[in-house]
């Protein structure tokens, strides 16, 4: 095979889709590396913040949160300036629903800085935010270099943000699932089997350079289909559902109750200092939550109980996201669904049932929970699937999830990721598309009656500038067209009287649309005819003529979402 042909094949994005996954998943290890430098500077051992807050007096704890808001803060600061000057950066699923060209390098290293910034000082946020963003970035870049022309470089990043966000969570499947579900909105074979290459050579490379074990190892468990954990997985997936939507909406009203501080700087050292007064309650809400799920599994000692501790863990994050801090919302969604599950559990064993471990239904809640707030329950329950490896919780995983997902939407919530919003948008839009008629397009038309002379005809059709006039009889039926340049030719010529009648120029056999059709049924019409509008009939006993349909009207119903 040539080179040019390669370059039109489907094997450039199998092949360019290893070394976006190796790239990926070396950018994850080197922003991990990059936190833990920064905490073993900051504390004795930074392996856990939730831990190494203590070794400082608690009244120090707002002041770390405080400066490291600052710093990010004034980082981050720089980066809207440079945007200000150079276009606003767009985020990576952007790049990949809107097919941008790519993603800008000093914007994305500048946030990625405000990011760490945040981390480090035990901000209540995802490090996958970053993390991913940064993946996507080397995508963009290895894209931009790459000689095959063919490949377009949103396909290059959609891989490298698979490949980044399955290295972060060890979870090829659900990395892939997550671009196809939230950037793509589709499940296509054609572009999901790139992302899984992508994925899983990731993960690979992660194992092969790092320590490797599944996040959350939970596969001593086994989940039992008793009535009272059939009972309990249910109420975890309706809990959820209302949960997500809250947490959202406690971010939006934190976001803008802060909008009035303008900078930055101030606005993130705000939240900070916010965040550590919390922290003094429990210094659980420190960091995006990673250690803490692991002890909820593990049933660990929490030296805070599950209410409080999830309480405040909506305030810490709602701070931290709301005051602008750059970093995800994927883990700290999972440590509150953890904690949510693991509640609900407590609370049916107070009233006398037995689910089982409470560890089983905080992974649940775990993949409920980020459903919730994500809107997107396929990955969410491979999520959760591959990072405990207990196979004993898909079947509950899927009902949950399910239910949180259908929950959740009830709300209208918007969810996590604004590309939602336009995916959602152009599924209503197709969706109305298919399944409406076209008598919501029907708009006025002139016409003529059987017993008007051709001069009448002919004037109306050069007054309206129509190519034919519709001919209808005294009942409004509708019994064909008449051509106007014909019959004014015929009249100019003197060949035509222009008093006499139009009955033996009409022309019956003229191709008309019903009130009853879809639009798909217009759309194939209109697809094989050179007209700009077409009549629109009652039905085809009646044939009562009620108006028009233009092209034009047509096409901006669907524009929506081709």
């Amino acid at each position: 095979m040539s080179f040019k042909a390669l370059q039109k094949s489907d094997w450039v994005n199998l092949l360019i889709a290893i070394p976006a996954g190796i790239i990926a998943a070396l950018v994850t290890i080197g922003f991990r590396l990059a936190i833990s430098g920064i905490n073993g500077l900051m504390f004795t051992d930074g392996s856990d913040i939730t831990r190494a807050f203590n070794e400082y007096p608690r009244l120090v704890w707002p002041i770390i949160t405080t400066v490291g808001g600052i710093i990010a803060g004034f980082i981050l600061y720089w980066a809207l300036r440079y945007e200000s000057r150079n276009g606003k950066m767009p985020d990576y699923l952007d790049v990949i629903d809107k097919r941008l060209p790519g993603i800008p390098v000093v914007s994305t290293l500048l946030r990625s800085l405000s990011s760490l910034a945040s981390i480090a000082s035990g901000g209540s946020i995802g490090r996958e935010g970053a993390m991913v963003q940064l993946s996507a970035l080397s995508g963009s870049l290895l894209g931009r270099f790459t000689r095959f022309t063919s490949l377009h470089q949103s396909d290059v990043v959609a891989m490298a943000a698979a490949g980044g966000l399955a290295a972060v969570y060890h979870a090829p499947f659900a990395g892939a699932l997550f671009v196809a579900e939230i950037a793509f909105g589709v499940t296509a074979v054609q572009r999901l089997i790139p992302l899984f290459i992508s994925a899983s050579v990731a993960v690979l490379t992660v194992r092969s350079l790092t320590h490797y074990a599944p996040l959350y190892l939970y596969s001593s468990a086994i989940f039992s289909p008793t009535p009272g954990a059939i009972f309990t997985v249910l109420a975890i997936g309706a809990a959820t559902g209302i949960m997500g939507p809250m947490f959202i909406a406690a971010i939006d009203r934190v976001r803008k109750t802060l909008q009035p501080i303008s900078h930055p700087a101030l606005r993130l050292g705000v939240g900070g200092l916010a965040v550590g007064l919390v922290a003094m309650i429990s210094p659980l809400v420190l960091g995006n939550g990673f250690e803490v799920i692991d002890l909820i599994l593990n049933n660990g000692n929490l030296h805070t109980s599950l209410l409080v501790l999830l309480v405040l863990k909506i305030v810490a994050t709602a701070i931290t996201v709301g005051s602008g801090a750059v970093g995800g919302l994927f883990t700290p969604s999972l440590l509150i669904g953890a904690a949510s599950g693991a509640l609900v559990c407590t609370c049916l064993q107070w009233l006398g049932f037995d689910p089982g471990p409470m560890g089983l239904y905080a992974a649940i809640g775990m993949s409920a929970l980020l459903a919730a707030t994500s809107h997107a329950p396929l990955m969410s329950i491979m999520m959760a699937f591959e990072m405990t490896l207990n196979s004993s919780l898909l079947f509950p995983l899927m009902l949950a999830t399910a239910i949180s997902y259908v929950v959740a939407s009830r709300f209208k919530a918007s969810g996590t990721y604004p590309v939602l919003t336009r995916h959602n948008a152009r599924f209503m839009a197709k969706s109305d598309f298919e399944n409406g008629t076209v008598e919501l397009l029907i708009c006025p038309c002139s016409k003529m009656y059987i017993d008007s002379t051709l001069a009448e005809v002919v004037s109306e059709g050069l007054k309206q500038r129509t190519r034919y006039v519709y001919i209808v009889d005294r009942d409004e039926r509708f019994l064909g067209v008449v051509a106007t340049n014909v019959l004014a030719s015929g009249i100019i010529d003197g060949c035509l009287d222009k008093q006499g009648g139009i009955e033996t120029y009409i022309e019956h056999e003229f191709t008309v649309l019903y009130q009853g059709s879809s639009y798909e049924q217009a759309w194939a019409v209109f697809s094989t005819s050179p007209l700009e509008r077409l009549p629109v009939l009652e039905n085809a006993q009646s044939r009562r003529l009620l108006g028009v349909i233009t092209k034009a009207s047509l096409l901006s119903k669907a524009k929506d979402f081709l």
